[in-house]
Order: structure tokens, then sequence, then C-alpha cells
């Protein structure tokens, strides 16, 4: 049988970018309700560290133009700021709003894409 034999470099550089799919939390809290008819699919979106929320050392923040719409879904914040430690960069875009119709949006969708720098 014949071995096959990879080179790590090769190997990181054919990996595909890595995407997540998670939702906004806290989306009623913040500056939502004064941007909101500006958010649709692929908008694209800012994520941040939030140092201010000393009880959730996991805690990104989604903006929107410098306004503040909540948080990255608690579940999927872990993931998220280990790969930003490690030197990855993070961007993120609107996936799918939920809204009833002459009402601010009551859920979002977002997808974070994770890509290497090197």
């Amino acid at each position: 049988m014949r071995q096959l034999k990879i080179q790590n470099n090769s190997l990181n550089s054919n990996l595909p970018n890595l995407g997540i799919l998670t939702h906004v939390e806290e989306l009623t809290r913040y500056d939502m309700i004064y941007i909101y008819h500006h958010l649709k699919n692929g908008a694209i979106l800012d994520i941040e560290k939030d140092d201010n929320r000393a009880w959730d050392e996991n805690s990104l923040m989604v903006s929107f133009k410098g306004f503040k719409l909540g948080y990255v879904s608690s579940k999927t914040s872990a993931i998220i700021k280990k790969k930003m430690a490690q030197g990855y960069a993070i961007s993120a875009s609107v996936k799918s709003v939920n809204k009833e119709k002459y009402l601010p949006l009551n859920a979002m969708d977002i997808q974070v894409h994770v890509r290497s720098i090197a």
C-alpha cells in the first residue's frame, strides 16, 4: 500500500474558511431600534471584545456602523473569542432577520467568518 505524505503548511492553506451560524442576544436592549431598517441579509457587522461585562469573560459585542446591537450567543462566543486570541481574522454578516410588519426586529441570525491571516 502506498503512503501519502502531507506537509503541514500545505494542509492548512487548503482548508476552507470556517463559518459559524449563531444569533444575537439582548437584541432589544440597545441601539437596534434606530437602525433596524438598514439590517438586511448580507449586511456587514462588527464583532468586538467587551471587557465591561465582568460577569461574562467571553462576551463579544455585535455592532453595525457604530450602533450596538447586542452580543454573540453565549454558546458560541467562547469559540470565536478563542480564535480571535489565536490571531484569526473575524468578520460577520447578517444571515437572516425575523421581523413582523411595522415592528422592529425580534430575532437576528448572523454568520461569523473565521479566516487565517497568513
